[in-house]
């Protein structure tokens, strides 16, 4: 009788446990939006969604992702990030245990940028975008290399990570990832819209992307009858699939010093 009574306890317990989890994974949700406010000293977060504004109070075992960032935490959250989070519903308090930052990112082609005013203009399908360039905003060249916003030009196509303070878009980090080459024009096609530019002994061809801006006077409205043969040229480009297609072509006297040492280092590197 004892045992009998014993075995029903434990099966009640576990049982009592179980509906226990069931209820605490049915109260586990997930919610995005962008965040309004972080407030460190009271371990909560408000978060602007599609429709509400919701205040999570931090659980202390929650768990950060951020970025690439290893072992980040609630420091690492800031105003104007995209996020996840996962979260328990305890009568109304919103409990969270997990965010996850979800990139914003956006791809053009640099219209203007202003180094003093701190904006970037990006265009895209006729359409227009522009940023703020934060103090601390990150330039990422070919091969993850670190650069500087004297590498972004006018022309060139970019990736833009960005977040929105107040709503307002704010660059974080631009990516101008085409490989340079610097050569002496040798051939125009306007037809099939490629060109030929030498550079020493040999000479490559590159086909015009749609979206490819001809910089002429530091304006990019150029087209390729401003073009000249014999004209030293600075050529931005993707190889795809062994074809050179080409984003943006400069006259070098339009060129910084930097860019075109750069396209000389890419140049000497794509010969060894």
């Amino acid at each position: 009788m004892a045992i009998g009574m014993a075995v029903l306890f434990a099966v009640s317990a576990w049982s009592a446990r179980a509906d226990e989890q069931a209820v605490m994974k049915q109260k586990e949700k997930s919610y995005s939006g962008i965040i309004a406010r972080v407030d460190a000293k009271e371990k909560t977060v408000k978060l602007k969604g599609m429709l509400f504004t919701r205040t999570f109070n931090i659980a202390d075992n929650c768990e950060f992702s951020i970025g690439d960032k290893k072992d980040a935490t609630l420091d690492d959250l800031r105003a104007g990030q995209k996020v996840d989070v996962q979260y328990k519903d305890a009568s109304g308090v919103l409990v969270a245990n997990r965010f996850t930052q979800q990139e914003l990112s956006y791809s053009g082609t640099v219209q203007t940028i202003d180094r003093n005013a701190h904006t970037l203009k990006l265009s895209r399908s006729g359409l227009h975008r522009t940023f703020e360039i934060a103090a601390d905003c990150r330039v990422v060249l070919r091969d993850d290399r670190s650069g500087s916003l004297e590498d972004v030009k006018v022309g060139h196509l970019v990736t833009v990570v960005y977040e929105l303070p107040g709503g307002s878009p704010t660059a974080r980090a631009i990516e101008q990832t085409s490989a340079t080459y610097v050569g002496t024009l040798d051939a125009i096609d306007a037809s099939a819209r490629t060109v030929k530019a030498k550079h020493f002994v040999g000479d490559r061809k590159f086909s015009l992307a749609d979206h490819c801006k001809i910089v002429v006077n530091g304006k990019s409205d150029g087209k390729l009858s401003d073009l000249r043969l014999g004209q030293k040229l600075v050529l931005s480009y993707d190889e795809i699939d062994g074809v050179n297609v080409v984003n943006r072509i400069a006259q070098a006297e339009e060129a910084t010093k930097s860019e075109m040492s750069e396209a000389e280092k890419q140049g000497e590197r794509a010969q060894k």
